[in-house]
């Protein structure tokens, strides 16, 4: 009966019923006597359990299962179900050596199982800023017997860590060895993709991230993995923000922090957290930026430095916005002093800390920022990075001519960054009294602005344009502002002819909640049919 039921629940599994698969497999630990089989059922519970959102119930039936057994293959899978959860609710610290301790125990007999887990000990590491962990890791991997696979994590991790060497050759072949393994590893297994989609986010390929998350998140919805969804819809949303998608990244975060608040999952709320607070900053969303300062206090930079890093470019760019130069300047110089210089955003606030060190008057506090800048871009050799480059050095040399070859090279890549562009090279001319030139530019700026819904940038630039000689009124805010994330994305979903009942299985709503969502939002929008909706800009 036991064997019954075990197979009940992996079957419960494969239809996306990861509740019910635990259920299932707890009542057969009930009927099996022998302790080495109830160990390995409880693991395998506790493993379905952190998939399926239960975190708590994950940590219990891990816990009974290390009591039980001293069989090193059920003592690797309880530790990876105590790290997904140590994750979450502890050290990433602790995260790293429980995975590397299982890890170097379960190497001699499951070589395959020890080199996923070294993996995600890595990416752990490297979520806390912590580079000598994450050499660590890389050290023992490339310890175990050669295969493609073990080969190409190896080959990945490594390169990562060659993202941040003072030596341009040495940090452009790591970006080289991560997009080799990206192109090899989007169609693999969710936790592979997932790896891949994070190295492509440290290389500046922000299109394949979209792409591999979207479908990641498309199979953690049919699946029923909600555990899952919080890091994959943070990370999707880590994308769109560098796509200047904002829409797009608050309703994939917002989402992120409602399930993580719905299945106790407090490291990725305060993920979402700073992502959402990065796009209130570019909004001039004063209060939106709270909820960083908030997540700060809790997951400090030495805590988990990805997270922070978030915090910190959200409330300098919001300084930044509003002309508070002394605040903005302060803020990045102290975070890029701890473990926030090792993680991703790290490098690319730097345009951030040249453009607040030149108009605060102070363009030698902008040497140091824009060399860690020429060094990344040389590495990954992207044109929108290169013209971020050419903004930079035209904003510490005085040479305005440099921004007409960064507006090239910056193309649409990046729209906010453009619209900045746009806006600093305008500014430029009209100080040099190329008034009708310098119009074309501002008005551009404040167009992408005004899409970006950027109201601070919007009003600098409106500004300088009035100083040009134009005048201009604000733009009428779109519909689709208006409604909020949640009942956005309720909205799109009806557009595509999607019933409630299918709207509320996909977003783990009930049917009346989405019934409530549309009730609010067609006002909004004026209209009264769904069949209207299809005909709405919604993007």
């Amino acid at each position: 009966m036991a064997a019954e039921l075990e197979g009940a629940a992996l079957r419960a599994r494969r239809r996306s019923g990861h509740a019910t698969a635990v259920a299932a497999l707890e009542r057969a630990v009930r009927l099996t006597f022998e302790e080495a089989e109830r160990a390995r059922r409880l693991a395998l519970a506790g493993e379905i359990a952190v998939d399926a959102g239960l975190p708590d119930r994950a940590r219990h039936l891990a816990g009974q299962a290390l009591r039980l057994t001293e069989d090193t293959r059920v003592l690797a899978r309880v530790a990876t179900v105590r790290a997904r959860v140590e994750f979450e609710h502890g050290s990433l610290r602790t995260v790293h050596e429980v995975l590397v301790t299982a890890a170097r125990q379960v190497a001699p007999l499951d070589p395959d199982t020890a080199a996923s887990m070294l993996a995600d000990a890595a990416r752990a590491s490297w979520s806390a800023g912590e580079p000598v962990r994450v050499a660590q890791a890389h050290r023992i991997l490339a310890e175990l017997p050669p295969d493609t696979v073990r080969d190409r994590l190896v080959a990945s991790i490594g390169g990562a860590l060659k993202l941040y060497s003072d030596d341009a050759a040495e940090a452009a072949d790591g970006v080289a060895l991560l997009r080799e393994h990206i192109a090899q590893g989007r169609n693999g297994p969710p936790g592979l993709r997932l790896n891949v989609a994070s190295q492509a986010l440290l290389t500046g390929d922000y299109d394949d991230t979209r792409d591999i998350m979207a479908g990641l998140a498309e199979e953690s919805r049919t699946s029923g993995a909600i555990g899952w969804l919080p890091m994959v819809l943070c990370t999707l949303a880590t994308a769109e923000i560098n796509l200047g998608r904002h829409r797009d990244a608050v309703q994939s975060a917002s989402e992120a922090l409602r399930i993580a608040a719905d299945i106790g999952q407090p490291s990725r709320m305060a993920h979402a957290e700073a992502l959402l607070a990065y796009v209130a900053a570019v909004r001039g969303d004063e209060p939106g930026t709270r909820p960083a300062e908030q997540s700060l206090r809790q997951f400090p930079a030495h805590a988990n430095a990805l997270v922070a890093a978030w915090c910190e470019w959200a409330l300098a760019l919001l300084d930044l916005g509003y002309g508070r130069y002394e605040a903005a300047l302060d803020r990045l110089e102290t975070a890029t002093r701890g473990p926030i210089q090792h993680v991703g955003p790290g490098v690319h606030f730097a345009a951030d800390q040249v453009e607040a060190a030149v108009r605060l008057g102070r363009p030698q506090r902008a040497a140091e920022p824009l060399a860690r800048l020429e060094q990344w871009a040389a590495a990954a050799r992207l044109p929108w990075e290169d013209g971020l480059v050419l903004r930079c050095r035209a904003l510490t040399t005085g040479d305005g001519t440099l921004y007409e070859r960064a507006l090239e090279l910056q193309g649409e890549a990046r729209p906010f960054e453009r619209a900045r562009t746009e806006l600093l090279y305008g500014e430029w001319l009209r100080r040099e009294r190329h008034k009708a030139e310098a119009r074309t530019h501002l008005r551009e700026a404040l167009e992408r602005f005004e899409r970006l819904g950027a109201a601070p940038w919007a009003e600098h630039a409106r500004a300088e344009l009035r100083a040009a000689g134009e005048s201009s009124t604000p733009a009428a805010a779109d519909a689709a502002a208006q409604l909020t994330p949640q009942e956005l994305q309720v909205v799109r979903l009806a557009a595509t002819g999607a019933t409630n009942k299918e709207i509320a299985a996909r977003l783990f709503l009930s049917p009346k909640t989405v019934g409530h969502h549309l009730y609010r939002a067609f006002p909004k929008l004026g209209v009264s049919t769904r069949t209207e909706l299809a005909r709405l800009n919604l993007e």
